[in-house]
């Protein structure tokens, strides 16, 4: 045998040898197992809500095929891909999730990525359902196949506006620079011109500053009476600290995103009075009646991001159930058809009733407001 033909038996042998290595990592699947994709933000920017939205759609999973024998009998596979919040990987992730997997559903993350990729699920058919609340997403003209599950950022911030309007009071505006930061701002504008609410003075912070103080002081001598807090629980902590040592009794209204759990521990004492747009019921809510299961499964810090990325894979598998209930095959366009069905449905209770229709994916136009009472958050607005 010449030394070329010993190369290439070589070569092909190593080719074998690798391929069944590759294939034994795939785990193996039961027949008529659902495959959904998960993009997270497990090490980036904002990763701190990132890391327990992707824990509460997994841990959700896993209870759904644990204790309900997976969706009407069919167990699912979720395949999580990490993006790190990093929009060309986000892409490169969509289209392997799609492209070698086949997924027809995906739980994304962010803003900046999610809209990197509204465009291919609209191309390719497949249901994405960020965790942003960019009011871009709800819009069927440019995102046909993007669903969230609570009011998006416009509409609470139009529902901040109102409540300010109700107290007779002024607001300022404290935001990140970009991103999900600036993505209400100027519905909120437009809302304070409409319900005739001063804006005041307008701050930028980072996702992660070590001092407020130059942002507070411009609140303080402007008159905010209220500040719309556009930002994570990082900023929000340290604007909380800021403002009281700068003397203003000046009221923060967190966004989703700022106001959780997490400020209440990293603000401390600051904390007390300040407001947060909630998007969930409060961690621990027994009278919910899985909020036993999703404490059972969670052995992280209790989070109201955790709780929303379990609303989001019970809705999903809401979804999926009525499709096979009308053996429908789960595609993505039978997915979207079957959103629209919805009618005022809560899963497991844990957000506000959901609707959907081909000319608004809006969830639902419900926003409370919650008030830092003796360290915890407290209901003490609905909009009627």
């Amino acid at each position: 045998m010449t030394h070329s033909k010993i190369r290439i038996i070589l070569v092909l042998t190593i080719l074998a040898t690798l391929t069944l290595l590759f294939s034994s990592c795939e785990p193996a699947e039961e027949e008529g197992t659902i495959r959904i994709g998960q993009i997270t933000n497990r090490t980036g920017d904002t990763s701190d809500v990132g890391i327990p939205l992707a824990d509460g759609a997994r841990d959700a999973w896993n209870w759904i095929n644990n204790e309900l024998g997976g969706v009407r009998g069919r167990p699912v596979r979720l395949i999580e891909r990490e993006a790190g919040y990093n929009v060309p990987r986000t892409i490169a992730l969509f289209r392997e999730l799609t492209g070698d997997y086949g997924v027809q559903l995906i739980h994304g993350f962010g803003t900046p990525d999610s809209e990197a990729v509204m465009e291919l699920a609209a191309r390719q058919k497949v249901v994405y359902m960020p965790t942003s609340y960019d009011e871009r997403f709800v819009n069927p003209e440019i995102a046909p196949y993007f669903f969230i599950t609570n009011a998006d950022y416009s509409t609470a911030g139009r529902s901040a506006v109102r409540y300010v309007a109700e107290q007779g009071a002024t607001l300022g505006l404290a935001r990140s620079p970009g991103g999900f930061g600036m993505a209400p701002i100027a519905a909120i504008k437009e809302e304070a011109e409409r319900q005739g609410v001063a804006i005041v003075s307008e701050q930028d912070i980072e996702y992660s500053p070590t001092s407020a103080v130059q942002q507070a002081l411009a609140l303080r001598d402007a008159g905010a009476d209220y500040i719309w807090m556009g930002n994570t629980h990082t900023a929000m902590s340290v604007l909380a600290r800021d403002l009281r040592r700068q003397e203003s009794d000046a009221i923060l209204i967190g966004n989703i995103y700022a106001g959780d759990e997490n400020f209440l521990r990293t603000a401390g004492a600051d904390a007390e009075g300040h407001l947060s747009m909630y998007g969930s019921v409060s961690y621990g809510d027994t009278s919910v009646e899985i909020m036993e299961a999703i404490m059972a499964a969670n052995y992280h810090t209790p989070s109201t991001h955790y709780i929303r990325g379990w609303a989001q894979a019970l809705l999903v598998a809401e979804v999926m159930g009525m499709a096979i209930d009308r053996e429908l095959e789960l595609t993505g366009e039978n997915l979207r058809d079957m959103f629209y069905e919805l009618e005022d449905f809560s899963p497991g209770g844990l957000i506000p009733p959901v609707n959907y229709s081909p000319e608004d994916h809006r969830p639902n136009s419900v926003s409370s407001i919650y008030q830092v009472q003796n360290g915890e958050w407290v209901k003490i607005w609905d909009e009627q």
